[in-house]
């Protein structure tokens, strides 16, 4: 792959554009690769899928006029596969997702300073925390258990590191600052979500049972994530507390207060649902209103979602990735060329 990498670089600019290689295929030991041969004081990972703002670097720089800043990440939102901009069924859940993520992000950064993850999609450091020998060691050695390697998670165990060592983090929630970022646009995206729960649950656990860091330093992110580990059976829960509540007014009908039909409790019920799902997401729909035909199938997917975590609850041992290959490598070269148009001559 280093031949055709190199030619690519080469095409772009090919005295600021180096080719990295390492021996083993392993996202965690690339990384670090790229770290050391940093020598910046901030240094930004981003995927060559990403898409920025000319405004984005200068907004994700300001933060670090915070001495004690680590570690910055930034809002989200999907950018269409198709070149005309129509987005699948499976971007705009997608698009659902990052929505909802955006509005958790910003509330935690200003409510307790904390943040659940800096998404690795676009995140920058300070570099002299992640040329530190302790980090690298860690990093490169992470086990779940104990005994399965962990390769994705990156990102989760930065933003760790950034609370278990006294460093700050924030999320530049604002238009200058968001990232555009596709998204795989058929069912595949189901298998993404999948290793990403995974990673959610492992780290997550880490953070409240294991470092524990977390509950004194952004006690707020701490309750979600709590509120993640009850959050699928609650919602599993409430379709069988529905049933139970109709059989039982059965039961103690009288002549003064006759049972609602079961329709009249059914819809009444999804109405609740769509309801409060699309308030959740006005911040989305103020954008593109037409998407408010995928509401039903985001309640659809909100139950498959709750199904898939209890499944990646008891799977935590599968670290693979599930949807990477060696395909697109061009996107590569289109990264290099949006980076270098951003940052200019400087």
């Amino acid at each position: 792959m280093r031949g055709p990498l190199e030619e690519l670089a080469n095409e772009v600019d090919p005295e600021r554009i180096r080719v990295l290689t390492v021996p083993k295929a392993n996202k965690r030991l690339q990384m670090t690769a790229g770290v050391n041969a940093t020598n910046t004081e901030i240094l930004v990972f981003a995927d060559d899928d990403a898409i920025w703002k000319p405004t984005m670097l200068d907004y994700i720089l300001a933060c670090f006029e915070d001495l004690k800043m680590g570690g910055v990440g930034t809002s989200q939102t999907v950018h269409a596969v198709d070149p005309n901009g129509h987005q699948t069924l499976w971007e705009i859940l997608a698009g659902f997702r990052l929505t909802s993520r955006n509005i958790e992000i910003a509330a935690s950064t200003h409510i307790d300073g904390g943040i659940c993850c800096l998404s690795g999609r676009t995140a920058a450091y300070r570099t002299l925390i992640l040329k530190d020998p302790a980090f690298q060691h860690c990093f490169t050695n992470d086990l779940w258990l104990g005994k399965y390697p962990l390769n994705s998670g990156d990102d989760k165990f930065l933003t760790r590191w950034m609370c278990s060592h006294g460093w700050n983090t924030y999320a530049q929630v604002c238009t200058e600052a968001e990232l555009y970022s596709t998204f795989k646009n058929n069912w595949r995206f189901v298998k993404q979500v999948l290793r990403w729960t995974r990673n959610t649950w492992r780290s997550d656990f880490r953070s409240l049972f294991t470092e524990r860091y977390i509950w004194r330093r952004h006690p707020y992110v701490a309750f979600t994530m709590l509120d993640k580990i009850f959050n699928p059976l609650t919602l599993l829960a409430g379709p069988i507390l529905v049933g139970v509540f109709t059989s039982l007014q059965e039961k103690n009908a009288g002549p003064s207060n006759p049972p609602l039909p079961g329709w009249n409790v059914a819809v009444s019920y999804i109405v609740w649902l769509l309801v409060t799902r699309f308030l959740k997401l006005i911040p989305h729909f103020l954008r593109r209103p037409l998407d408010i035909w995928v509401i039903p199938c985001w309640l659809i997917f909100n139950y498959y979602f709750a199904i898939m975590k209890i499944y990646a609850l008891f799977t935590l041992h599968v670290t693979a990735w599930g949807t990477r290959t060696f395909e697109n490598v061009r996107n590569l070269l289109l990264f290099i060329n949006r980076f270098i148009s951003i940052i200019g001559g400087g």
